[in-house]
């Protein structure tokens, strides 16, 4: 089948199945990915099949069909719609490894003792006055009234300031700090509009109210921005080795220490990314990475697909020739577990899966793929054992 691109080549497969026109290999692919659901279906309680992403979008499209009348292309005990596998791996539920496509590529039934729940909207919020909030769903809507702006909290995982006393503004000097846990993520609408979504294991300092001739927080971990507009007062972003200056755009910020750089990805308008030794300005679709030294070169990429920078904050995790330590690494900041990277293979993924998925599901997939097993032993720590056979 040659090279395979994760989104485009899998869509193109299944419309030519659809359309009749796919090979052995490609009917031999689909068919086993539906057997595999099949056997998901039955080896699951009914309940959990009510809240399973995967069987409830398979259901409704099959409904859909039966509505419409539509001829089935194949058939097994309980479920037969291949435009639901259409939308299904479209929308990310497949893994592969080395880009080679195998009838083993998309395991999805349940692994014994590794069921480990995805990570939610919760974080902590840390007020001037050194108070904290835990922000989760029992949290009441509002937190905060002071230096003429109301802090606010919404149910869907955002937390947002709003100017209510322009008068009292020029007094704001407070800054507060908002942290995600590992296994927690969360959104802020910052006082100017801006919005920024944080990733696991990550934080952001800033004023209660811009009342400067610039804006300016402090990120650590990974954040997505969107900056409101005002070329009167530049908005910057510092990380412990770098600064970004921006003017109005949406961009995307790594700077994990465990990931060893700091990788800057422009989605839209303009960014100038500086350090100690160089400085660069960012053209969308380009991306800045340096070491995690102050004395580190900067280089632009022009080769990156912002798709898989920005996943996460779309709800996904999505790997291109990803290295497995990376990938282990989002896993560990997003399921709250501990990883053994001593026995870590050196292999490559390529694929895409939603972060709802159970922790299990996502390490079947890697198995399956790569020669590879998993143990989850006491404390959630998760072992890697190679097979080397």
């Amino acid at each position: 089948m040659g090279q395979f691109s994760p989104q485009k080549d899998l869509q193109i497969i299944l419309k030519r199945y659809l359309a009749g026109h796919a090979s052995a290999e490609e009917i031999r692919f689909i068919e086993e990915y539906y057997k595999l659901l099949g056997e998901k279906a039955d080896e699951i309680s009914e309940a959990d099949q009510n809240t399973d992403l995967e069987l409830q979008t398979f259901k409704a499209i099959q409904a859909e069909l039966t509505a419409q009348k539509r001829p089935r292309i194949i058939s097994f005990d309980k479920y037969a719609s291949a435009a639901a596998i259409l939308i299904l791996i479209s929308a990310g539920w497949y893994f592969f490894l080395n880009k080679k496509v195998t009838k083993a590529t998309i395991p999805l039934a349940k692994v014994k003792n590794l069921d480990v729940l995805p990570g939610t909207n919760k974080a902590t919020l840390t007020l001037a006055n050194g108070s904290q909030i835990v922000l989760d769903d029992q949290t009441p809507e509002n937190i905060s009234d002071t230096h003429g702006v109301k802090i606010s909290k919404t149910k869907d995982g955002q937390l947002v300031y709003t100017v209510v006393n322009q008068g009292e503004l020029s007094n704001a000097a407070a800054y507060n700090t908002i942290h995600t846990p590992k296994g927690g993520q969360y959104q802020v609408i910052l006082p100017d509009g801006s919005k920024v979504w944080l990733n696991a294991a990550s934080s952001l300092k800033y004023p209660e109210v811009f009342s400067g001739k610039q804006r300016s927080v402090t990120l650590t971990g990974e954040g997505y921005f969107e900056v409101a507009k005002d070329k009167s007062k530049p908005f910057y972003v510092q990380t412990q080795y770098q600064k970004i200056e921006v003017l109005g755009t949406h961009f995307n910020i790594n700077a994990y220490m465990d990931d060893h750089t700091i990788k800057t990805t422009l989605l839209e308008g303009l960014v100038k990314v500086s350090n100690l030794k160089s400085s660069k300005i960012l053209k969308p679709g380009e991306q800045a990475i340096a070491g995690l030294e102050n004395n580190a070169l900067i280089n632009i990429s022009s080769d990156v697909d912002t798709n898989d920078e920005t996943a996460w904050k779309n709800g996904l995790f999505q790997f291109n020739d990803a290295e497995l330590k990376n990938i282990l690494n989002q896993l560990e900041r997003w399921y709250n577990i501990n990883i053994d990277y001593s026995t870590v293979p050196n292999k490559r993924y390529n694929g895409m899966v939603p972060r709802k998925s159970k922790l299990s599901e996502v390490l079947k997939m890697l198995e399956k793929t790569g020669n590879i097993k998993f143990e989850l032993l006491e404390g959630r720590q998760l072992k890697v054992i190679s097979d080397h056979k």
